[in-house]
């Protein structure tokens, strides 16, 4: 997987605050809890205010998730989750995600994502302007 190590190598950083909800009795933030925080980090980039252009009309869909477990994560307290495009293809792109609690890597996550037409629900090409915003250049 690629490496999520600091802050300045992904492309994309949202901070999440954990809920009590999110635990089990023992106070671990639960595993379904993690993919949700993994879901909240995708959409939070596709909300930036610089990308509405580019998803109007459209929609995503996650065709393939995979998430390494890898420390505890207790409540309470704020997580980051970073997240790095690694692909982009005709309809789909693949993201990959670390949510740390401070320095601590505890999740990591894949994603492959695909783009769909909302009013088709079909799987549609990704625009240029998308694919550069997903490489940091600006959307127009």
């Amino acid at each position: 997987m690629t490496r999520l190590e600091s802050a300045e190598s992904a492309s994309f950083s949202t901070r999440l605050r954990l809920r009590n909800g999110d635990t089990d009795q023992f106070r671990h933030v639960n595993n379904a809890a993690i993919a949700t925080c993994f879901e909240e980090a995708r959409m939070a980039i596709f909300q930036q205010a610089d990308l509405a252009p580019c998803m109007a009309g459209k929609t995503v869909v996650v065709a393939h998730l995979a998430i390494d477990f890898l420390s505890e994560v207790f409540y309470p307290g704020e997580i980051e989750v970073r997240t790095t495009p690694v692909a982009a293809r005709n309809t789909s792109f693949e993201l990959m995600q670390g949510l740390y609690m401070g320095d601590t890597l505890c999740a990591r996550a894949k994603a492959i994502c695909v783009l769909m037409d909302a009013a088709q629900a079909r799987p549609t090409p990704l625009p240029d302007a998308f694919r550069d915003r997903l490489t940091l250049r600006p959307c127009a």
